[in-house]
């Protein structure tokens, strides 16, 4: 039978992970070891609850992002090192929302059927002035 310390590393992976031979060290020892049985358990509940949130999909309130970055200008900070870790910070968030919401829309466009043209009406294509003088 292998001990703890050779089967803590293989208590956060997943079945399809591991090999067989893993896969059977792991469980022997968990049905002989109380704690590695409640690590193990504890790692499965996290990677059901994981698998849960990475399917919802949350809209902010309206004006949520306008009042993140109306409280991001307020703050004076004395030490720059913190203002440039909060500008970086308040980056990653804006680009996270605008992302998500990219996402989510081509999301929903992918599950809606496409939108037929209504016929009559003409396809218009929009140039810049100067591109028109140029044809």
């Amino acid at each position: 039978m292998t001990g703890c310390h050779e089967t803590r590393p293989l208590l956060p992976a997943r079945a399809e992970e591991l090999t067989p031979v893993q896969a059977q060290v792991r469980a022997d020892h968990v049905m002989a070891c109380s704690r590695c049985a409640a690590e193990a358990a504890a790692y499965s509940r996290l990677g059901h609850a994981l698998a849960v949130l990475g399917g919802l999909e949350a809209d902010p309130p309206d004006g949520t992002l306008e009042r993140l970055l109306v409280a991001i200008g307020r703050r004076r900070v004395a030490d720059p090192r913190v203002a440039v870790v909060a500008a970086g910070s308040a980056g990653a968030l804006v680009a996270t929302i605008v992302v998500a919401h990219a996402l989510r829309q081509r999301r929903r466009a992918a599950t809606l059927p496409p939108r037929p043209r209504p016929r009559g009406i003409p396809r218009v294509t929009l140039r810049h002035p100067a591109l028109a003088r140029a044809e």
